[in-house]
């Protein structure tokens, strides 16, 4: 009787051995398949630039697209980048302005921080219409007003080349809103209206 009973306990004993290996290695199994589902998902898009920024965010503007961007996250991305395009052209040529109304002149940056309602974004744009927005901005300052539509040419010229290869549509020259002649000012000054004449 104790020699079955010792046997029994033993059998019972190598069950639950075997009941937890096998629960450990379906664990381990689990785990494994588990890592393996989150190594093949996509790293989803950061921010509102798809996490592009700098050079690489230009790079993408202008057609040279990073490997895995999603075409509809890349019109999206487009989209917003079209401010950020317009600030930093501004930033640029205002940084002429002053520099010209202090009678400086210095190098311009490629990169400049914009700020936007989805946060702050490093901008960078080509060195040739960086230095020509530059060089507007301090003649517009500078030149007297008989010499300044050259400078306007200039400055067109610059913006219709960095909206061209962002793909992007330029509404107005730049000249318009940057440089305005003394007649578009005149003509955005709106005429005061006379009151009606009073009936007899």
């Amino acid at each position: 009787m104790l020699a079955f009973i010792a046997i029994g306990l033993l059998v019972v004993l190598v069950f639950i051995i075997y009941l937890i290996d096998r629960v450990n290695s379906i664990e381990k199994e689990t785990r494994q398949f588990a890592q393996t589902l989150n190594d093949q998902k996509e790293p989803p898009a950061l921010g509102p630039f798809a996490g592009l920024t700098s050079k690489k965010l230009w790079d993408a503007m202008t057609g040279r697209v990073p490997e895995g961007l999603d075409p509809g996250v890349l019109v999206e991305v487009r989209e917003r980048y079209e401010l950020v395009l317009q600030k930093h052209i501004e930033a640029v040529f205002q940084e002429g302005v002053k520099d010209g109304q202090r009678g400086l002149s210095g190098e311009p940056k490629n990169t400049k921080l914009i700020t936007t309602l989805r946060g702050p974004i490093e901008s960078w744009l080509p060195s040739a219409q960086v230095n020509t927005l530059y060089k507007c901005g301090l003649d517009s300052a500078q030149l007297p007003p008989e010499q300044l539509d050259a400078v306007r040419s200039a400055l067109d010229e610059a913006g219709q080349t960095l909206y061209g290869k962002a793909l992007i549509n330029l509404v107005q020259p730049l000249s318009m809103t940057l440089m305005p002649t003394a007649g578009a000012a005149d003509a955005a000054v709106q005429t005061p209206t006379l009151p009606p004449a009073a009936s007899s």
